[in-house]
């Protein structure tokens, strides 16, 4: 679970006991800058930062994050008025990450502003994969079609 505003990553263990509530909750990364989005794949946690994406290898066995963390993508836009960054992995395997824009009415200087990116999944290859959104907090890609909807 991320914690923007406290630069924090937090890990809610599984309720084992079946009583209801998670079995504990504890920090998995901290000092970042305002986390938000969060994928899992191919043993890597993706974060999305402000202003980066980073990954870091992770362990679901061991309920651990191991090894340095590795910003993978750190040309993202930060802050502005629409600061958060949601971040998936499509059908195609491409890493996708919202920007959104500085304002609610204006022309955005930067051309990453109010986008949705694509990069691989090592932070390589970036661009503009949608453009025109202000704030695409929240997207997902349609099961049978393969859309991208936001």
């Amino acid at each position: 679970v991320s914690a923007p505003r406290q630069g924090k990553v937090f890990l809610v263990e599984r309720d084992g006991d079946g009583d209801g509530r998670a079995d504990g909750v504890r920090v998995l990364l901290d000092e970042l800058d305002r986390p938000h989005g969060l994928a899992l794949r191919d043993g890597w946690l993706y974060v999305a930062e402000t202003g980066a994406v980073l990954r870091v290898r992770f362990d679901a066995a061991a309920r651990g994050v191991a090894g340095s963390i590795e910003r993978i993508v750190t040309d993202i836009p930060p802050g502005g008025g629409h600061w958060t960054r949601t971040i998936g992995f499509g059908p195609d395997g491409g890493l996708y990450v919202s920007v959104g824009s500085t304002c609610n009415v204006c022309i955005e200087d930067d051309a990453k502003r109010a986008t949705i990116l694509r990069y691989e999944p090592d932070g390589s290859g970036g661009r503009v994969f949608a453009g025109g959104l202000r704030n695409a907090v929240g997207f997902a890609w349609h099961p049978q079609s393969g859309d991208l909807y936001a």
